[in-house]
């Protein structure tokens, strides 16, 4: 009996060993609603569990007020400008206002942008878990075509 006992023993000790190793299941990417925006954001999953915003990591960009520097530079392939109002006459030919300008050329710009808009309740939004759903990553807003 003993040899009999010491071999399920054994057999029950490889079970939880094989057992310790099964790798949980990923949940993989879920959509969800947004049912508070940020910045108290608030997601509920397809499954009805609501992830709170603790647990969500979201893009800056996703934050209204964000802003950025930004630097252009490119060709102007086409313009056109439609002089609405009254032109000054130009002192060194003053019957020739300006009425309408047209051409092309090239543009350089700097300046800031600013986001003005952040999710809202009602959007869908594609999340990821981490490996053991610790954290949510909040990828982005998604729209069925």
């Amino acid at each position: 009996m003993k040899k009999e006992q010491e071999y399920h023993n054994s057999i029950n000790t490889l079970a939880k060993l094989i057992k310790a190793r099964d790798n949980p299941k990923w949940l993989g990417a879920v959509t969800g609603e947004v049912i508070k925006a940020p910045p108290q954001l608030e997601v509920k999953l397809q499954n009805g569990i609501v992830i709170k915003n603790h647990k969500i990591m979201i893009s800056i960009e996703k934050i209204i007020g964000y802003q950025r520097t930004y630097s252009l530079e490119g060709n102007i392939t086409e313009y056109a400008f439609d002089n609405t109002t009254n032109s000054e006459p130009v002192p060194q030919h003053p019957s020739h206002p300006i009425k309408k300008l047209a051409g092309k050329g090239s543009y350089k710009a700097e300046g800031t942008i600013k986001w003005t808009d952040t999710l809202k309740v009602g959007d869908t939004v594609l999340m990821l878990p981490t490996n053991k759903e610790e954290y949510f990553y909040l990828i982005d807003r998604v729209v069925r075509l």
